[in-house]
């Protein structure tokens, strides 16, 4: 259902609230990825991608909904480039 009249619209996201929909799930994958992660702070992401280290594995349980959520954000960071 559309929201409010003077919802702001956007070809993409559809309505304002739509948009913080998005941005509220993302937020959320987001800090569950930290929590995963230590809380450590976020690394610069060139210093991140020609590090050496790193390189052991964890194990991560997201849902379906929240792997879907991350590979979008995935992809709309590479189109942002």
């Amino acid at each position: 259902m559309p929201g409010p009249v003077s919802d702001s619209y956007d070809p993409e996201w559809g309505t304002g609230d739509n948009a913080e929909q998005i941005k509220e799930s993302i937020q959320s994958v987001y800090d569950k990825l930290s929590s995963i992660l230590g809380n450590q702070k976020p690394l610069f992401i060139l210093d991140l991608v020609k590090s050496r280290g790193m390189t052991e594995k964890l194990n991560a349980h997201l849902s379906i909904k929240e792997w879907r959520i991350l590979r979008f954000a995935c992809e709309r960071a590479k189109e942002s480039i």
